[in-house]
C-alpha cells in the first residue's frame, strides 16, 4: 500500500474551519507567516484559489501582492486576518 507524506486536508480538520470563498486569512506555512491572502475559490477538499493581498516582508521576493495561485490547504495554517474586513464576517 502506498502512504501519502501529506494527509487530506479534509482528514485534518473539520468541516467548520474551512476557509470561506471571498474571506481573507493570513496563512502560515511551517509555522511561519508567509503572507496575507484571499480565497477566490475554494470547491470544498484539498485546493484553494488565493489571491496574495500583502506577503511578509522575508518573503516579498517570492510572493508579489495581486497575485494568484493554487495552494494545496493540508501544507498551511490560517487564520481571519485581523486588518481585513471579509463579506462573511459582517
Amino acid at each position: 500500500m502506498t502512504r501519502r507524506d501529506i494527509p487530506h486536508y479534509h482528514e485534518l480538520a473539520p468541516k467548520d474551519s474551512r476557509p470561506m470563498q471571498g474571506n481573507t486569512y493570513r496563512w502560515y506555512l511551517d509555522g511561519r507567516y508567509v503572507y496575507t491572502a484571499r480565497v477566490l475559490e475554494f470547491r470544498g477538499g484539498c485546493w484553494a484559489t488565493v489571491e496574495v493581498i500583502a506577503p511578509a516582508p522575508e518573503y516579498a521576493a517570492h510572493y508579489t501582492p495581486g497575485a494568484t495561485m493554487e495552494i494545496k490547504i493540508a501544507h498551511y495554517q490560517f487564520e481571519p486576518a485581523p486588518e481585513a474586513v471579509s463579506p462573511h464576517s459582517q
